[in-house]
């Protein structure tokens, strides 16, 4: 018996859209994606860390290449970055073939709880900042402030990539190194201050 092919069709990658984590610059997801409009022959899919964009040889193509429309679909991430809805719009037309769309978070606390070494009583009176491992000089610094006796609290800041990783100082001595929990809006820590 023999086969005759009835036909051949040749699918072409457009994109390859991520969205990223604008401090960390890891990928975002589990997303999902929408053209508007959606051209005949052309298809969206899930990947590990993004979306793929594709079309077929042999349809019209579009005067113009399509929106893509981005959803996080992990409710979580709705409340920690700067993305009304987990949704956002990506302008195809022109745009290279991988395209990077960084995300903001929102603003954060950094909440530090210190303690002394010999009774585990607060630390209070300290001067404690937050600053950038590496950097411009002077190194971007963010300062807490002390509310219960031994709470230094941050402003709620956008914490950028140019504070993750950052050291904590005490009195401008470096007690530790930290990064920020992206998955919540205040990363809280306990610290024996052995000043």
């Amino acid at each position: 018996m023999s086969t005759t092919p009835v036909a051949t069709t040749t699918t072409r990658l457009r994109h390859v859209v991520r969205l990223l984590h604008a401090s960390t610059g890891t990928p975002l997801g589990p997303v999902r994606g929408r053209l508007d409009p959606h051209p005949h022959g052309w298809a969206v899919r899930p990947v590990t860390g993004g979306l793929v964009v594709t079309s077929r040889d042999g349809v019209p193509q579009p005067a113009a290449e399509p929106v893509l429309e981005v959803t996080l679909d992990d409710a979580r991430w709705g409340t920690v970055l700067d993305l009304a809805g987990r949704t956002t719009l990506v302008d195809l037309d022109g745009a290279d073939e991988v395209v990077d769309v960084a995300v903001d978070p929102v603003p954060m606390t950094l909440v530090a709880r210190l303690s002394t070494p010999s009774t585990g009583a607060p630390r209070t009176g300290r001067t404690v900042v937050a600053r950038a491992t590496s950097g411009p000089t002077p190194r971007p610094t963010v300062s807490l402030t002390e509310g219960d006796p031994g709470t230094y609290t941050s402003a709620a800041v956008v914490w950028t990539a140019a504070l993750t990783p950052c050291e904590l100082l005490v009195d401008g001595n470096p007690l530790r190194t930290l990064s920020m929990d992206f998955t919540s809006s205040a990363t809280s820590i306990r610290l024996v201050d052995t000043a």
